[in-house]
């Protein structure tokens, strides 16, 4: 815990950014760039005063490590491993599904599995079976999806005929809530086929399920908020409003401000994005302690960051959109 807030991590990852991953026929640049992209934005975060990288950047992490990082480094009580499903560019995907799961066998009790398919590089029917595999066998809570694999391979949220079988599954799974990477192509893919404006009628049709949308859209930050806005049952991941915020803390005081405004305290999430940054605890430290300035408040109306707002944000919104009770999930780790 962080002053007594329960901290629940909405995404670490274990990716492999290694050239092994290079998938047969394509030409490598979109995980070339991405590298690049990625390590020049290490960097420059590091020069500001935020995490450095971990120093074996490009390989999967260890897990022994990686629990140590969260539970002894850091007062991180429980995070979720997700899986990314990015198979265009890479091999076995950028974030393969049995490395994630892998990675929460360190500690079961403390790490939960979101899995993750792509029902236009899979097949409909070979996802929605991998999705009920990956539930039973590997425990996951949730799912992550990406729309965009390569120019041959995408979908859109709201396609009944592609998309509403994942929903549908899900639910029959009891899975309450499915995540999508929104905005900040992770390569040279085309920036729109990450719009977030799919959501909206995958939301009004199924509003039984959470849908979780990642890095507030950006650069469709805007639009993001406003459907958000709109529909009770989509919730904003913040993780990548946290890397940003060592290098531009305004313009990302702004988005949080907005998103307060617009769609509340209770459906915005806190994460990390670890491992990528292996120093966890600058993220809670950022959060615990942070103010909005009284000039932002009186010229735009944003809220103060109150203790409850900070720990709802912390964990609890997100606890509430898996259907967890957070609170006796807690306590079951304090008797174990």
């Amino acid at each position: 815990m962080k002053d007594g807030m329960i901290v629940f991590d909405c995404v670490v990852h274990t990716q492999d950014f290694t050239d092994r991953q290079i998938a047969p026929g394509t030409d490598g640049r979109n995980v070339v760039a991405h590298r690049v992209n990625q390590a020049a934005f290490n960097d420059l975060m590091a020069s500001r005063g935020g995490p450095a990288s971990k120093p074996d950047f490009f390989d999967p992490v260890d897990p022994q490590w990686a629990e140590a990082q969260l539970f002894e480094r850091s007062d991180t009580d429980l995070a979720m491993v997700q899986t990314v499903p990015l198979f265009g560019p890479w091999q076995d995907s950028l974030g393969p599904a049995r490395l994630c799961w892998e990675l929460t066998q360190v500690n079961p009790d403390r790490l939960l599995f979101c899995g993750g398919v792509d029902p236009s590089w899979q097949g409909v029917q070979a996802a929605v079976q991998e999705m009920e595999r990956q539930v039973l066998e590997w425990g996951a809570v949730s799912f992550k999806f990406y729309t965009y694999q390569d120019r041959h391979h995408s979908w859109r949220a709201d396609d009944p005929e592609i998309a509403y079988p994942l929903y549908e599954k899900a639910l029959d799974l009891g899975v309450r809530l499915v995540q999508f990477h929104k905005g900040y192509p992770l390569g040279l893919h085309p920036v729109e086929a990450f719009r977030p404006n799919d959501i909206q009628m995958a939301a009004y049709d199924f509003p039984d399920l959470n849908f979780g949308l990642h890095h507030m859209g950006d650069p469709y930050v805007d639009e993001t908020i406003s459907i958000a806005g709109r529909f009770p049952n989509i919730h904003l991941m913040l993780p990548l409003w946290f890397n940003q915020s060592f290098l531009e803390p305004y313009p990302m005081l702004h988005r949080l401000g907005q998103a307060l405004l617009r769609i509340g305290p209770d459906r915005l999430a806190y994460g990390s994005e670890g491992f990528i940054w292996p120093d966890i605890q600058a993220y809670i430290d950022l959060w615990a302690d942070l103010e909005m300035p009284e000039e932002l408040q009186d010229r735009y109306g944003y809220p103060e960051l109150t203790r409850s707002i900070k720990e709802k944000i912390f964990g609890r919104n997100f606890a509430n959109a898996l259907g967890i009770d957070l609170d006796a999930k807690v306590s079951g780790l304090s008797r174990a």
